[in-house]
């Protein structure tokens, strides 16, 4: 009976251990000067994104009549993908 006890616990402590053990390694200096690098680098990436977007949207306003031409050519390429996916 004493082992099942034993056992059961060591069972329920084990997810408590291994978290303590990945808290300490993540609060080691060197692992967090690269998890620091590794968001500034999802960040720059990030607002190059965001910048990216605007830009388009931008030139999408100051060139009406190139957006309304892309818009027809890509109405025009799925009008023919169904034509041809139609058969004879």
């Amino acid at each position: 009976m004493e082992k099942k006890n034993t056992e059961k616990l060591i069972k329920r402590l084990i997810p408590f251990v291994a978290l303590w053990g990945v808290t300490k390694v993540l609060e080691r200096p060197n692992v967090r000067g690269a998890i620091a690098e590794v968001d500034s680098h999802a960040y720059i990436k990030q607002r190059k994104v965001r910048r990216s977007i605007r830009r388009a949207g931008q030139n999408a306003v100051s060139n009406p009549a190139w957006l309304a031409a892309g818009a027809a050519a890509i109405a025009v390429g799925i009008g023919l993908m169904a034509k041809a996916a139609r058969g004879k």
